[in-house]
């Protein structure tokens, strides 16, 4: 792949396969839904990391900005409004359900929750369908850099 090592596809891809290993042998504890919504906000991060070309200052500010969020919502709106990348609805619907389980699994707090097995396999879900979505940008967007 174009793209250094240490990107964050690396730390993503390498997390996903922790994350299959636990949940492919039925370990389904309550870190694997902070772990999969991080896991997805690096694959996002990925393509806005990589392939955003911000033109003005403020737009430079925004990306800036972007990749220093954990929630998946913004990253989607940005990937989607200024990046003008399609997200297929079912990826966007798998990542809405666990947006915030960075936060609310692993602190005590108003919205914090012991996750269950089903929130691990929504979370599971999610994590194999951002992947797919994003694995599929990049190699779009390697195959339009090899064509130009």
């Amino acid at each position: 792949m174009g793209h250094s090592m240490n990107s964050y596809i690396d730390f993503a891809e390498n997390d996903y396969l922790f994350f299959r290993q636990a949940y492919d042998h039925g370990y389904k504890g309550g870190p694997l839904a902070s772990l999969g919504q991080n896991i997805c906000e690096r694959y996002l991060k990925h393509v806005v990391s990589e392939y955003a070309n911000p033109e003005t200052i403020s737009e430079i500010h925004e990306k800036e900005s972007v990749l220093r969020t954990h929630s998946l919502s913004r990253l989607m709106k940005y990937i989607s409004n200024e990046m003008k990348i399609e997200i297929p609805e079912e990826v966007e619907c798998n990542m809405d359900i666990i947006d915030g389980y960075y936060f609310t699994t692993r602190y005590p707090g108003e919205d914090s929750f012991i996750p269950s097995e089903r929130d691990i396999d929504k979370t599971n879900r999610a994590v194999e369908t951002t992947r797919d979505f994003v694995l599929g940008i990049c190699r779009k967007m390697e195959q339009d850099a090899e064509e130009n």
